[in-house]
């Protein structure tokens, strides 16, 4: 297995990245939603008491009766949750950039080492009728996750890693072609004495670094969606108090 490069940044500065382009577009998110969710839900409860809405003008207890039971009061609520949902948007949108740090500073080690605990294990898995064991249940998170402690430290933040890659990857599409190319040229599969398989393993980094690189691309299409769902809520609020 290739060495990693000693040009590789610490963890201790990979992490610090992370955490500041974490932190950095969750406090984004967070002003988003004060700025732009609170600032839309304040304007539409001044459209309240506009000409459209008799019972909020009468005032008393009536025009509160009137107002819960109002569309107007249900799409007040809906702009309101925006807030949180701007916020929750920075939050994903921090984690993606966090792990595009990481991936850039340790994708290739990770890759490596993840795909060599993976071909390990699946050259080692026992056979049942002739066929090899599930691959789930004999991949394990918490094994693979203490193999690549010596590359990214030991927390959930690996394991959320190994796990993304382990559900992501069509392992049972890849064992099969694994399988059929070793039959073909007449070598022993999983559990008889199986050497390492350089094809396998260059197989396996190839897609988990494809996974990685899909993971840790902040997509900004959540955001537009939000946007667009914003700006239609609040139409038809100004609609319904017009």
């Amino acid at each position: 297995m290739p060495s990693e490069p000693v040009s590789q940044p610490s963890l201790v500065r990979t992490g610090a990245k992370a955490g500041f382009a974490f932190a950095g577009s969750a406090i984004k998110g967070g002003l988003l939603g004060l700025v732009l969710g609170g600032g839309v839900f304040f304007f539409y409860l001044g459209q309240l008491h506009g000409p459209g809405n008799t019972a909020a003008r009468a005032g008393g207890a009536g025009a509160f009766l009137a107002l819960i039971t109002s569309p107007p009061l249900l799409v007040a609520m809906l702009l309101l949750l925006f807030v949180a949902v701007y916020a929750m948007l920075g939050v994903r949108q921090g984690r993606a950039k966090a792990m595009q740090h990481l991936v850039a500073a340790r994708g290739e080690a990770v890759s490596q080492r993840l795909a060599g605990a993976v071909a390990g294990r699946i050259e080692a898995m026992p056979r049942t009728h002739g066929t090899l064991q599930r691959a789930a249940d004999w991949l394990s998170v918490d094994a693979l996750s203490k193999q690549l402690a010596p590359v990214l430290g030991e927390g959930k933040a690996v394991r959320s890693v190994v796990a993304f890659v382990l559900n992501r990857l069509p392992l049972s599409e890849m064992l099969a072609e694994w399988q059929q190319g070793r039959a073909e040229h007449g070598e022993p599969v999983a559990g008889e004495g199986a050497a390492q398989d350089p094809a396998l393993r260059a197989l396996l980094t190839r897609r988990i670094n494809e996974t990685l690189q899909e993971m840790s691309t902040p997509s900004r299409k959540p955001l537009y969606i939000a946007l667009g769902v914003h700006a239609a809520l609040l139409g038809v609020g100004l609609w319904l108090v017009s």
